[in-house]
């Protein structure tokens, strides 16, 4: 199984970042003709989360690399015995693929309104269709399904604690956005609200 996990996990971080990241930010750059990354020169609250989604996403990976080639070091971390089974392994698996299935269509879903930040510059398409008739965050969603399937694949301190800080920190940015959007779009907005959940 650790054989395993551990090319799956490389085939994972290869396919999320080439494809949710870097072609997504390409390909929306194209259209809008300056970068979808909108996470530099912020200030104050966003400062704190831009920098969450700047650097955080490198503990993962830290992490898988510490349990493929330092498999006795990886102990140190506190794997969590109540989950650390095979089963739990398996279902992260599943959740992990989902997920990124998941992302990924609700980025096309949104197509050139697709942004890493908050944008203040551009005024975007308000996107309603698809899994947003759902969901008004569905990228978030998969981000935190993905972040809970890592942490059941490899359970320990460092994984739970990644995945409280994604719940949080994501709430955060969420409650910042919806700000912005209400006051681009005003009533259209707060009727998309009341009518679709914040989640699911």
């Amino acid at each position: 199984m650790h054989q395993f996990i551990s090319y799956f996990l490389l085939v994972y971080f290869l396919l999320f970042f080439g494809i949710a990241v870097i072609w997504r930010n390409y390909k929306v750059s194209k259209q809008i003709g300056s970068n979808a990354y909108k996470l530099n020169q912020k200030s104050g609250v966003e400062a704190i989360i831009a920098t969450y989604f700047k650097y955080l996403p490198l503990l993962p990976i830290a992490i898988y690399v510490v349990y493929v080639l330092f498999p006795t070091q990886y102990l140190l971390m506190g794997p969590i015995g109540l989950v650390n089974h095979t089963i739990f392994k398996w279902v992260g698996l599943g959740l992990l693929i989902f997920s990124f299935i998941w992302v990924v269509l609700a980025q096309s879903q949104m197509g050139a309104s697709w942004r890493i930040g908050i944008d203040h510059d551009q005024k975007t398409d308000f996107i309603q269709k698809g899994l947003f008739k759902y969901s008004r965050n569905p990228i978030f969603v998969g981000i935190i399904i993905i972040s809970f399937g890592y942490f059941l694949i490899l359970p320990n301190a460092i994984t739970l604690v990644t995945l409280a800080l994604d719940i949080l920190l994501i709430q955060v940015q969420v409650t910042m956005e919806e700000d912005h959007l209400n006051e681009q779009y005003g009533k259209s907005y707060i009727d998309y609200c009341q009518g679709v959940r914040r989640w699911l």
